[in-house]
């Protein structure tokens, strides 16, 4: 089975390696920055792993599992499909897996699909019905990599069939314009691409580790900071790094914040002045039932959906 590559799950983050890989990095940032307690302590702390938002992550990453098992459609099959179809429909020839430019054409295929990932984000920050179901990611209030997983099911069956086939759009007419062909194995193989660039740092985009990268990088590339940022209640930092790899993009759309050394975090959701709003998925339940009934609210025209 062809790997699921974004909606959150870029290199398979809870894999073996990339834990391992997690871990290796964890130990040398706790060796730079001396935190004053043991490594398993300041890598796995209690108030962190023992919150109600971390069980209720994992009660999600169990649920949407179990419903994951009855979704044949795959994301990658489906943005594969979708990419070659659109090629063929418009009469380009796509070849064996003998293309010139292997590299070039992943890439290109790579930086397409991340463009359009980065506009499915912002479309469910910025329409009220989408932040309805997205909002239960952002009511997290305490981030561990389970967090990663923290999504209603409805989100998971948007990006399977709704941004498959919008990367897949992307990624056609990226082959079709810039290369002029359409390779099956390049489509199926920029993976690469993302897993070595989030190798050890995805899982900690959504933990309590604060790891930056300098001014520049980040203007390049969303470092952990700036996605733990992106779920900060504080009114600067609302509505910014959307991005799921680069921050190119947000740097483009003018949606880029650059981290600083002493930033304060505060996770969950706010209101506009920055106040913490009370807890709207305290169980299991409500995850499932609240964020369907705001967004039924929001399309019927009978509410915002609720915005942070």
């Amino acid at each position: 089975m062809l790997v699921r590559l974004y909606a959150g799950h870029l290199g398979v983050r809870l894999s073996p390696l990339n834990i391992l890989v997690t871990l290796a990095l964890c130990l040398v940032l706790w060796r730079v920055f001396r935190p004053g307690s043991g490594f398993l302590a300041w890598v796995f702390p209690a108030r962190v792993y023992r919150s109600q938002s971390f069980w209720l992550d994992v009660k999600l990453l169990l649920f949407n599992g179990i419903i994951g098992l009855f979704i044949t459609l795959n994301y990658v099959a489906v943005a594969t499909f979708t990419a070659v179809m659109l090629a063929k429909g418009l009469g380009v020839e796509t070849p064996l897996p003998d293309a010139g430019f292997p590299v070039l054409s992943a890439l290109v295929v790579f930086l397409a699909a991340d463009l359009a990932i980065y506009w499915y984000h912002r479309w469910h920050h910025e329409l009220s019905a989408l932040w309805a179901i997205h909002a239960l990611h952002h009511s997290a209030e305490e981030l561990s990599p389970v967090t990663t997983f923290r999504h209603h099911p409805i989100y998971g069956l948007l990006g399977v069939v709704v941004l498959s086939g919008f990367v897949g759009l992307a990624q056609g007419i990226a082959m079709t314009l810039i290369l002029g062909s359409v390779d099956v194995a390049t489509l199926a193989g920029t993976n690469l691409f993302a897993a070595i660039l989030n190798l050890g740092t995805a899982n900690l985009r959504h933990s309590h580790i604060w790891l930056r990268y300098p001014g520049w990088l980040e203007h390049v590339l969303i470092s952990p900071a700036q996605h733990q940022v992106h779920h900060s209640v504080d009114p600067r930092h609302h509505d910014r790094n959307y991005g799921e790899v680069l921050a190119l993009w947000d740097w483009l759309f003018g949606t880029l914040y650059i981290t600083r050394k002493d930033e304060t975090i505060r996770f969950g959701l706010g209101d506009s002045a920055g106040a913490p709003l009370p807890q709207p998925h305290p169980t299991l339940r409500a995850a499932l039932v609240e964020p369907v009934a705001k967004a039924w609210s929001a399309l019927s025209g009978n509410g915002s959906g609720g915005k942070k």
